[in-house]
């Protein structure tokens, strides 16, 4: 990869990386003798918002009803009732005939007989339903971020070299209007702030 190329692809990353970045606006004005020079940079800051949005979707859901269905049954009933039933007795003596006699007796007999019942009878039944859901929706919006910073770049009136440097976010002061003035340091240079 040859030098322009490799510039050419440093500059379509930062494209990419920075989108929001513009180009600094530079002024230069002057305060009590000294040279300023105003760098003004209005940078896109992403925004999220979060919002909820209502939306409806279909379940399917199971239901059991259970019901009673008459139905005929057939079943057989044991009847006893008392009868005379005749019948031979014979006594200790061999040689006399038998002799017809009757006693009572219960004799059973099977009658047939149907009566209704009721059988529980369940069912399932699937039915859809109509849900309604909060969903999250997440949206970007893009604010813009003002940075503008004050650099000392003149020297005093008496050639006292200043070198100082103040940044503020925001806002920045009229054009032409310096910052206002903090401490005074030449050991350490001149601190002003807007």
């Amino acid at each position: 990869m040859n030098r322009a190329e490799w510039i050419a692809a440093t500059l379509v990353l930062t494209a990419m990386i920075a989108p929001g970045v513009r180009a600094d606006e530079v002024t230069y004005f002057e305060k009590d003798g000294i040279k300023y020079q105003k760098i003004r940079q209005v940078n896109q800051r992403p925004i999220t918002e979060l919002r909820y949005e209502q939306q409806q979707s279909t379940a399917y859901r199971e239901r059991y009803t259970t019901d009673l269905q008459e139905s005929q049954r057939t079943y057989q009933v044991p009847v006893t009732e008392q009868q005379w039933v005749p019948g031979y007795q014979r006594s200790w003596n061999l040689l006399a005939p038998p002799v017809l006699s009757y006693r009572l007796m219960p004799v059973t007999r099977w009658e047939t007989r149907s009566e209704t019942v009721r059988i529980p009878i369940t069912k399932r039944e699937v039915y859809p339903e109509t849900v309604t859901h909060q969903v999250p929706k997440y949206s970007t919006r893009y604010a813009e971020e003002e940075t503008v910073r004050h650099v000392a770049i003149g020297t005093t009136a008496n050639g006292t070299p200043s070198v100082a440097r103040t940044e503020s976010t925001g806002l920045a002061a009229p054009e032409g209007e310096a910052p206002r003035e903090g401490s005074t340091d030449w050991r350490g240079g001149l601190e002003l702030r807007r």
